[in-house]
């Protein structure tokens, strides 16, 4: 269940909003979105080990795409708390925001990204996604072949307009939901 879960929360473009910190589950739902909002304060918590437990939901998999091995070793080998400061610091984490504002922040994150060009979005989701992977050489041809259906499209067409009429571009439109 939790690895279904985590894997439909990759697919996603969202931002789910940590108020008090997240464990386990929590933490595996929340490192397997894009982008990640913490409160200041907040812990992040893989306490499996303390349970005679090992981690689920791809957590491990996704905090060694994130973090240092070191500091995922001490995470889940000894399930030791981070605060979100430190991994926001280290990049885990896209966002902070006073206590109390994670969900008005996330939900922030989450209007502006709905209201970019989602084709264009899924496309570099995939690129990101193969990046580290992929030889470079490889990667550009891949780049190259989004950028082509990319220059093709409705979004391209939107977005350059509104560059050249000076105004934002209305991706929603396209979508029939402005």
């Amino acid at each position: 269940m939790i690895s279904s879960a985590a894997s439909a929360a990759r697919q996603c473009r969202g931002s789910p909003p940590s108020r008090g910190g997240a464990a386990g589950a929590g933490a595996s739902l929340a490192f397997a979105c894009d982008f990640v909002v913490a409160a200041r304060g907040a812990q992040v918590t893989a306490a499996y080990v303390r349970a005679g437990l090992t981690p689920d939901g791809g957590l491990s998999a996704m905090l060694t795409e994130r973090l240092p091995k070191a500091l995922v070793s001490e995470m889940l080998l000894l399930g030791a708390p981070v605060a979100a400061e430190r991994l926001a610091e280290l990049g885990a984490i896209n966002g902070l925001c006073d206590p109390g504002e994670a969900l008005t922040a996330a939900m922030d994150l989450a209007s502006r990204i709905a209201a970019g060009p989602a084709a264009a979005q899924s496309r570099i989701k995939a690129l990101i996604a193969s990046a580290e992977d992929t030889p470079f050489a490889a990667q550009l041809d891949a780049e190259r072949d989004a950028m082509a259906t990319a220059v093709a499209g409705p979004e391209a067409r939107e977005g350059i307009g509104a560059f050249l009429e000076k105004r934002r571009p209305d991706f929603a439109a396209l979508r029939g939901t402005s």
